[in-house]
């Protein structure tokens, strides 16, 4: 076996013992969104409103940290956005969601071992997430629902460490949310 996956193997055992699990597969749920680069996001977001019938349900102006960005989504109630525009091409992604923070863990610590840069690890309010490349430049995101998806307008950003314990990381959900309009 190669160093990366026995570092691999011996940082998923920790995550194991610790979660009481034995399970060394990580489970993701499919592509559930797609951030793609727009020279104008607020003029593309009214394309896919008017074409596809999506609703704008968020966005930011160019002064924003991420720049200018509009976000999309056919089914409102049920996801954040499915589309997210971004006038700086270094935010286009491809999103896979899991189902649980200890496989957002496990993932982590899968792309940590094999020695992959993480580029981004957010609190999105309405996710935990982080972002690397794959082989071709491709950025991919891995994120794990919060169930906090009517307190939270995209884009929300705010820094994650995701060595903290899952009390702490739940917390900064609580605790955003009440600041939240």
């Amino acid at each position: 076996m190669n160093g990366a996956l026995d570092a691999e193997n011996e940082i998923l055992g920790i995550i194991q013992r610790r979660e009481g699990g034995m399970s060394t597969s990580c489970q993701n749920t499919g592509v559930h969104h797609v951030g793609l680069h727009a020279k104008d996001p607020a003029a593309s977001a009214e394309f896919y409103r008017d074409v596809l019938d999506m609703e704008i349900v968020g966005g930011s102006t160019a002064d924003h940290p991420l720049g200018a960005s509009a976000f999309l989504c056919s089914r409102p109630r049920e996801e954040s956005h499915e589309i997210a525009l971004f006038a700086n091409p270094i935010y286009a992604h491809v999103a896979f969601k899991v189902g649980t923070l200890a496989e957002l863990r496990r993932l982590h610590a899968r792309v940590l071992a094999r020695n992959l840069e993480i580029k981004f690890t957010f609190n999105h309010g309405v996710s935990f997430a982080f972002y690397f490349a794959d082989p071709d430049g491709n950025v991919i995101e891995i994120y794990w629902p919060t169930g906090a998806l009517k307190q939270y307008r995209q884009p929300y950003v705010e820094p994650l460490d995701l060595n903290q314990p899952d009390d702490v990381l739940l917390e900064q959900i609580a605790c955003a949310s009440a600041l939240q309009p």
